[in-house]
């Protein structure tokens, strides 16, 4: 089976490769069917070696892949070349870089993916934000991680889990209320993110709608992406919510010359 993508419509880019895999195309058996990446989700070694082999294979220009140890903080590492790309998973939630054939590389089952290149083609980002993450500032810190200035990038949402399925706590809510963005962003608008659920002090929360308050209070105005939800397209994403014990969709960016890397 073929590998199945979707990514950002950015044309004018063409040295700006950016890539969400679908779970089509690889080897996993199930309950990881089939395209799992991840190494440290279950006994499924030999599967995602070949998963991660195969990726690479299809990749245009054979990029190196930096993947990540991903632990729901704020941590970003900015990979200055294709020789730093480090054979170990780096502990970090974002990647950023400005070197060609350096690939950013983050796994989400309904984490939201945060894409993110400069006008100029010339730098890209990329951001595991989870609730936890968002609310403690990733999206902040790997704009202050880019050497490009935030009115001269764009971002793409990847899928993530929307709101019809991502019933949180009134603790998330707060975190958010009270966050390292909040002052910002009108608490009107924050509040707005969460809907109340049918349970008592339980709330629909959009990932998608704080990402993009995020984003536009830090100077990105240029953002698209976030129709998608991970739970509701069980063809084509893993959803830890929808199934507990699942693989990772694997999300790349990358830069490369026109002549290739």
């Amino acid at each position: 089976m073929n590998l199945s993508t979707l990514g950002p419509d950015w044309p004018d880019l063409p040295q700006v490769r950016a890539f969400v895999f679908t779970r089509e195309g690889g080897e996993s058996q199930p309950p990881y069917t089939s395209l799992n990446p991840a190494q440290h989700v279950g006994v499924d070694d030999v599967a995602v070696a070949a998963n991660r082999q195969r990726i690479s294979d299809w990749l245009p220009g054979s990029p190196a892949l930096q993947w990540l140890s991903q632990v729901h903080g704020r941590q970003v590492v900015n990979v200055t070349d294709r020789e730093a790309v480090s054979a170990s998973p780096l502990e970090a939630d974002g990647l950023v870089t400005g070197a060609n054939g350096v690939a950013c590389c983050v796994m989400t089952a309904d984490c939201l993916p945060v894409f993110l290149a400069s006008e100029r083609g010339d730098e890209v980002a990329l951001v595991h934000a989870g609730w936890r993450g968002l609310a403690a500032g990733i999206v902040e810190q790997a704009l202050a991680t880019m050497r490009s200035p935030a009115n001269g990038l764009r971002a793409w949402l990847g899928p993530a889990i929307a709101s019809c399925h991502f019933e949180v706590g009134g603790e998330v809510r707060d975190a958010f209320l009270t966050g390292v963005c909040s002052s910002q962003i009108d608490n009107a608008e924050l509040a707005a993110c969460f809907q109340a659920a049918s349970a008592p002090e339980k709330y629909l929360a959009d990932l998608y709608a704080l990402a993009r308050l995020q984003l536009n209070a830090l100077g990105v105005q240029a953002v698209t992406g976030g129709d998608c939800c991970s739970y509701c397209d069980s063809r084509q994403f893993y959803s830890y919510r929808r199934d507990g014990r699942t693989g990772r969709n694997l999300n790349v960016i990358y830069l490369q010359s026109r002549n290739g890397i």
